[in-house]
Order: structure tokens, then C-alpha cells, then sequence
């Protein structure tokens, strides 16, 4: 029977959560932090309320909590990663209700990632803080491991409520713009780099595997070379469907071109606002230094998370583009 009820616990905070998530997703708020940390909440809110049910409120339970709570948000992690691994992309899809059903999936996964390592974070740093009060008070029960289990308990929830409000407008949001840059140096004078960058990376070159999981570059339908006034449309292709980025170039110089994003319907659309490429050019002894660089403005919070994961998405992407530019100007 407590067996039961322990799976049963797991199912309702699961269910909770992901509904939950599905309410916030219908509005403004799904690219906030309520749609990815709140969840997290609920989990504990629900595990708490089993040890109360069961009595198992006992010193100790604030880490029981953590850990069930833990447990909860891998096993989501990994039902539905499995499930988007397996399942067609929605752009494959035969009609709209399973388009949108692939793509809950698809965005699920990425939700219970963020709430999963939240909670592995929570669970680490509240182990590693009773260790601290156990040496430092040198007890290892009573009353005073008790209150700690509460306001430990009442810390996390404290924090994770305040970071559940990151992106909102009434409330903060971190400053999102990014620029990132990838480096090569190329075995070709300045003449022969600019000419191989008169034409688009063509969506054959190969990609880094990481980069699998993001919208795929699938066509050029437009592509104008690198002078002022300049157009370039490339066409993506992701789980989330399909759109086209649209660029012009704005600038130019003798070693450098900078595209500005004059529109984006790709998939990428909804969490990242792509606003110019450039390309920038050093002659250095026999060689050029070619320097790609991307300046976006991250959408989604929170920031601890989407942060790096878009800024290395980017830069991988920006090598992709100077290493087709080498390739080319060196004729491989």
C-alpha cells in the first residue's frame, strides 16, 4: 500500500506540473520563467503534502522532498525524451491535431529539462548545507535538524518563486542580447575569402551533431553576394515547421559586411530574435583571419539556462559559416 501511494504521488505531481505547464503555454507567459521553474514548485508542493498525508513529516524530510521531487522531473525528462526521439517531426505530420501533439512533446522536453536540473541543483546544494549545519552544530538530530528541514524547505521555495517571475514585464528580466563570434584563420589571401563569401553556406555543409536538435538550414532561395544593399534568404526546417530567415546587407567596407535581419519566419522565431551577421576579414602574415558573428536576443528565461545553451548553439553555428568560407577560399 505505501508502495502504491509513493508511485501514486509521482503520477499526481507529474500530472499537476504538466498541466500546469500546458495552461501557461496558452499564453504571453510561455517564453517566461513561470512557464519553465514554476513547475518545479508544484512538485514540491505535492511531495510535501504526501509526507504530511503518510506522516512522514520527520527530520529529514526536507531532503526526502528534494529527492522525490528530483526523481519526479526524471522520470518526465526521460518518458518524453524518449517519446520526441522516437515520434516524426511535426512538420511530417499528417494533419494539424498531431502536429500540435508532436510539438507539445518537443517543447515538453525542454521544460523538463530546465525543472530537472533545478532540482538536482536544489538537492545537491541542500546535502551539501546540512552537512555544513551538522559540523558546524555538531547534532545529528532533534528539534534543530527539524527547523532546518523547514526553513530549508521555505529557502528553496523562496527562490524558486522569485525566479519563476524572471522575464515578466512587470516584474525582471536580464538584459537577453548576445554576440557571439567564431574565429578562423584561412590559407587564402583577403581577395580569394571574399569571393568564396559571395555565396551562402550551402545547407549541405556538414553540421556539428550537437547542433541536430535545432532547425536545419534546408535551401537558398535567395542570395545576392556581399554588396550594399545585398539580399539573402535561407530557408530552415525544424520539429516546430518551417520559415525563412531573411537578410540585407546594411554595411560595408573593405574587410568587413554586416547583414542586418529584415525578417524571420523560421522556427527559431519563437525564442530567439536573430538581429545581424557579419563577416570581418585581417590580412595576417600570408593569411586572413576571418571572424563570423552573430548578435541575438535571447527570449526565453531563464537566463541560467537558455543563456549558454543559445550562446554555444550560436557560436557552433557561426564556425559552421567560416569553416564552409575556408573551405572554399582554400579550394578543399
Amino acid at each position: 500500500m505505501e508502495r502504491q501511494l509513493s508511485t501514486l504521488s509521482h503520477v499526481v505531481a507529474a500530472s499537476s506540473a504538466l498541466s500546469y505547464a500546458w495552461l501557461v503555454s496558452r499564453t504571453t507567459y510561455v517564453v517566461t520563467a513561470t512557464q519553465f521553474v514554476t513547475p518545479l514548485l508544484i512538485l514540491l508542493l505535492i511531495h510535501t503534502g504526501y509526507l504530511a498525508f503518510t506522516n512522514g513529516l520527520r527530520v529529514g524530510f526536507a531532503q526526502q522532498v528534494f529527492g522525490r521531487s528530483a526523481s519526479t522531473a526524471l522520470g518526465m525528462v526521460a518518458i518524453f525524451l524518449i517519446g520526441s526521439l522516437v515520434a516524426p517531426s511535426p512538420a511530417e505530420a499528417s494533419n494539424d491535431a498531431i502536429e500540435t501533439f508532436l510539438m507539445v512533446i518537443f517543447c515538453l522536453v525542454v521544460l523538463l529539462f530546465v525543472v530537472a536540473i533545478a532540482a538536482l541543483i536544489i538537492v545537491a546544494l541542500s546535502r551539501l548545507v546540512s552537512e555544513l549545519w551538522r559540523m558546524v552544530r555538531k547534532v545529528d538530530d532533534g528539534p534543530e535538524t527539524r527547523l532546518f528541514d523547514f526553513a530549508s524547505l521555505g529557502i528553496a521555495v523562496a527562490i524558486l518563486a522569485a525566479s519563476s517571475l524572471e522575464g515578466m514585464p512587470e516584474y525582471y528580466s536580464f538584459d537577453g542580447e548576445n554576440e557571439v563570434t567564431a574565429t578562423q584563420f584561412i590559407n587564402a589571401d583577403h581577395h580569394r575569402v571574399w569571393a568564396a563569401m559571395e555565396r551562402a553556406t550551402s545547407p549541405e555543409f556538414p553540421l556539428p551533431n550537437i547542433l541536430d536538435a535545432f532547425p536545419q538550414p534546408v535551401s537558398v532561395s535567395v542570395d545576392q553576394g556581399t554588396e550594399l544593399g545585398a539580399n539573402r534568404q535561407v530557408r530552415f526546417q525544424g520539429r516546430e515547421g518551417t520559415g525563412l530567415l531573411s537578410l540585407n546587407v546594411v554595411s560595408r567596407t573593405e574587410n568587413k559586411v554586416v547583414f542586418a535581419v529584415v525578417e524571420d519566419t523560421s522556427p527559431y522565431a519563437n525564442w530567439i530574435s536573430f538581429q545581424s551577421l557579419s563577416y570581418r576579414t585581417t590580412s595576417e602574415e600570408g593569411r586572413t583571419r576571418l571572424e563570423v558573428s552573430l548578435g541575438f536576443e535571447r527570449r526565453l528565461a531563464p537566463s541560467w539556462f537558455f543563456t549558454p545553451i543559445m550562446n554555444e548553439a550560436a557560436r557552433l553555428a557561426m564556425d559552421v559559416l567560416a569553416r564552409d568560407v575556408k573551405a572554399r577560399a582554400e579550394g578543399v
